[in-house]
């Protein structure tokens, strides 16, 4: 009897776990109205039945092991010696998976080979191995009538060009009502401290490569003393942002940044004037002084 319970017990909570994750389709379906992309959906699906299957399949296990332990009390002392003299369940899968002989019949498999001493068995491959390698060749079918022969689902290359497209697309909507008072004739360095942070931002992560973060120079010029190959104005600084420098490694990066963040960033590389970082590369260009404009 107490078997009986403990058997309900473990039961109930298995059947409780998987009605709870049964239970997250309300979620998914609201995650799916949130944003989540229908891919993603379609793993979180997956995961879930190979959750639930998991738990079936520990519960059938769990029963098996229960009648099992009936059974034996059912045996007389005679049937149960004979019983547990039976190689297992397990035991009896495992040879047939692997297709093994025992050390006395493998006189029958052993070939004229004699390498040295070496003698060779005539052992085919294990079975587990030829169904991995079964299922290798379904996949691969399957993944041609998907991807190449019907084209239900995109390659690589146009799942690229979508997202590269639903990109531009997201920021011409963003950039539809953006509103630029000025040109790169006419643009002022912004002294707001947000708009001064988001062009911090972007140049550690970007400019940084070549001017390090601090603006001292690498691969790129100092930008933090008074000399200056292409201008030191407000408006020079974002002209080069925005046009790059040809023959360089300074690209155009009006494709993708809008007039904002562009001058954010030019305001930023101005306050990088006179901070005089340690180990930062020596004077390269003209000297620029801004009561000279």
């Amino acid at each position: 009897m107490n078997i009986i319970r403990k058997f309900k017990h473990k039961t109930s909570a298995l059947m409780v776990a998987i009605l709870m994750l049964l239970g997250t389709k309300t979620y998914a379906q609201s995650a799916t109205g949130s944003g989540i992309s229908q891919e993603t959906m379609l793993y979180i699906t997956f995961g879930l039945v190979f959750v639930v299957s998991l738990l079936v399949l520990l519960v059938a296990i769990y029963v098996l092991q229960l009648l099992k332990t009936f059974i034996r009390k059912e045996m007389s002392a005679e049937q149960l010696a004979k019983y547990e003299a039976e190689p297992s369940w397990f035991a009896k899968l495992w040879a047939s998976w692997n297709d093994l002989k025992p050390l006395e019949e493998e006189e029958d498999i052993l070939l004229d080979h004699d390498y040295d001493g070496i003698k060779e068995l005539d052992n085919h491959l294990p079975p587990w191995w030829k169904g991995l390698f079964y299922v290798t060749i379904v996949y691969a079918v399957v993944y041609l009538l998907i991807f190449h022969v019907f084209e239900t689902a995109p390659l690589q290359e146009e799942r690229y060009e979508r997202e590269i497209a639903a990109a531009d697309a997201l920021k011409a909507s963003q950039e539809a009502g953006l509103v630029v008072d000025f040109d790169e004739n006419t643009v002022t360095a912004t002294t707001d401290a947000v708009e001064l942070a988001d062009g911090q931002k972007f140049f550690e992560t970007q400019c940084a490569l070549c001017h390090k973060a601090d603006g001292g120079g690498l691969a790129g010029p100092n930008l933090t003393d008074k000399y200056w190959k292409n201008g030191g104005s407000m408006s020079d600084i974002y002209k080069v942002i925005k046009n790059g420098v040809p023959n360089t490694a300074m690209i155009s990066w009006e494709s993708q940044l809008n007039p904002l963040r562009m001058r954010n960033v030019a305001s930023y590389v101005m306050t990088l004037q006179g901070t005089n970082p340690p180990g930062a590369l020596p004077p390269d260009g003209e000297l620029y002084e801004p009561e000279n404009e």
